[in-house]
């Protein structure tokens, strides 16, 4: 493992001010009011209802920093701004813009949980979790494909994906296995908006949809494939073990537990992602932390799996399969 110096130390410090520049660029509609039009910085400080003194330096950081383009005193954006960042773009990331101003808000309290332990999280927002899946959707594209590769290399048959959000893998998986089935259980407010997504897909029809808590309903029986992605970080050993021995009891003889998650090695300092997201865990869950493969693993012998599976996706992002013996 390399080291930091003190340059290194002081320069990765010094990146949250690029970090505040471009968060105060999506919390001032920079990208939309621009739009396809070439503003100064007086017109632009005008729609968004800002000084023009902060605008004009806002929007001269942005070009330095390849977010904007200047041509003599007017400000555009760069087409990857535009795509993305734009609420007029067909492409624009709503949950990813959610989520990052969101995350500002809650990482402003690191000292203090690490200090004092976590605080008391409100219950499920629906608010909260209509953005939060579409941001789970944009980020999905990094892993659908390679993901759905490892599990359909056997028949899927009927696949339960819990807590899956917006459907994005599942649907993945349905498109390589056109035998397949998926039964998506989540929150009612995260199916609102895979309804929408997957309505526009051609595996929409081989869709299921049962809303509730996980640990509430029914997860069906004679299963042959259950996907829990992401899932395991929110919960601590016992709630894992409470769901694992849901699953368990759905699933046929031979039928398969896929688990996705930023899996620790044994360490606990490596991948970077994965140990990063340790705090994240502690920010945003009442009980969550990442595990190591072995802790996992230990989890799913206690419930009776076996026949374990280990493939790498990448990003700190792992696949174990579970086989139910």
């Amino acid at each position: 493992m390399a080291f930091l110096d003190f340059d290194q130390f002081v320069n990765k410090i010094d990146q949250l001010e690029e970090a505040n520049i471009l968060m105060a660029a999506l919390e001032f509609r920079v990208f939309t009011h621009l739009g396809k039009r070439n503003l100064t910085s007086r017109s632009f400080a005008k729609k968004a209802e800002i000084h023009q003194e902060g605008a004009e330096a806002l929007l001269n950081a942005l070009v330095s920093l390849g977010a904007l383009k200047k041509t003599g005193n007017t400000f555009a954006n760069t087409a990857e701004s535009f795509r993305h960042f734009c609420e007029h773009s067909p492409q624009y990331k709503k949950g990813t813009v959610f989520l990052r101003k969101e995350n500002r808000d809650e990482w402003s309290q690191l000292i203090d949980i690490i200090k004092n332990g976590r605080s008391e999280l409100e219950d499920d927002d629906p608010e909260f979790r209509e953005p939060f899946t579409y941001a789970m959707h944009e980020r999905s594209r990094n892993f659908s494909k390679p993901l759905a590769e490892f599990i359909t290399r056997k028949p899927v048959g009927k696949l339960v994906d819990l807590g899956g959000g917006p459907g994005s893998y599942a649907a993945e998986v349905l498109k390589q296995d056109k035998l397949a089935r998926a039964v998506l259980i989540d929150r009612s407010a995260s199916l609102k908006v895979a309804k929408k997504l997957l309505k526009k897909t051609a595996v929409a029809k081989r869709f299921d949809f049962v809303a509730g808590d996980l640990f509430k309903v029914s997860f069906g029986n004679e299963t042959d494939t259950v996907l829990y992605s992401n899932i395991l970080h929110i919960y601590d050993e016992s709630e894992n073990l409470k769901l694992f021995k849901k699953i368990y009891k759905s699933l046929k003889p031979g039928g398969r537990f896929i688990l996705v998650d930023l899996f620790l090695k044994n360490n606990r300092t490596e991948p970077l992602d994965a140990a990063l997201f340790s705090l994240t865990m502690l920010l945003f869950t009442a009980t969550g932390r990442t595990y190591t493969c072995e802790e996992t693993k230990k989890l799913l012998k206690k419930t009776g799996f076996g026949k374990f599976k280990h493939c790498e996706l990448g990003q700190g992002s792992s696949i174990i399969e579970a086989v139910k013996i």
